[in-house]
């Protein structure tokens, strides 16, 4: 049964707006919130959107699938990432950390397979990916939504995040997803990586044609 405790809830909702005010001070600067509150809450609402969907329904894609399998799987917030996220978004730099947390696996009747765990790993990717072009097409029905002076359009900033996060994602590094793809399979994971990777080199190129 596909379940979401009050914990877990809570969790993931913490974790997001952290995301999403962190990002809006590393993007105006911590000295200038105070002075601009509008555009702190319209960064703040935009990475919301723009990031937070994507980091949700990432992480969920992997609980879901585990649970499809017939694991235990539940979201857990990791405060010191957080922390350390915050501290990056007050320096004076670009620099962002965001690692607010992970679905964690185990506790079930059986151990989880190699083929289990690359296919679970691969459903948080594949839901960015889905969610990239789910923007796109709103964008090619509805047309661009400025976010105000920033010259950022929200659904085509939507599908760039989400093609990131999924090509981020896939680096065969552990404990990233592609490094459980990749030991499951080598070919599906070429064969994603490198589907992402034209997608992310090529979405300027769709958005142009989408807007004409």
């Amino acid at each position: 049964m596909i379940t979401i405790s009050n914990r877990e809830a809570k969790e993931i909702l913490i974790s997001v707006i952290a995301i999403s005010v962190a990002l809006a001070i590393n993007v105006i600067g911590v000295g200038a919130v105070l002075g601009d509150m509008q555009g702190f809450v319209m960064f703040t609402a935009f990475f919301l959107v723009a990031l937070g969907s994507g980091f949700i329904l990432h992480e969920m894609a992997h609980k879901f699938t585990a649970i499809h399998f017939g694991h235990l799987a539940e979201f857990r917030m990791w405060t010191k990432g957080l922390i350390f996220m915050f501290i990056l978004a007050i320096l004076p730099t670009t620099i962002v950390f965001i690692a607010p947390g992970a679905v964690y696996i185990g506790g079930g009747m059986r151990r989880i397979t190699v083929k289990e765990n690359g296919i679970i790993s691969l459903a948080g990717p594949a839901m960015n990916i889905i969610l990239a072009f789910v923007a796109l097409g709103i964008l090619a029905i509805l047309g661009p939504i400025m976010v105000g002076d920033s010259g950022m359009e929200l659904w085509s900033s939507v599908a760039l995040i989400n093609i990131f996060l999924a090509l981020f994602n896939m680096i065969p590094i552990f404990p990233l997803d592609g490094s459980k793809v990749f030991r499951w399979s080598k070919a599906i994971y070429g064969g994603c990586a490198i589907c992402i990777i034209l997608l992310y080199f090529f979405l300027s190129d769709i958005i142009q044609l989408l807007v004409i």
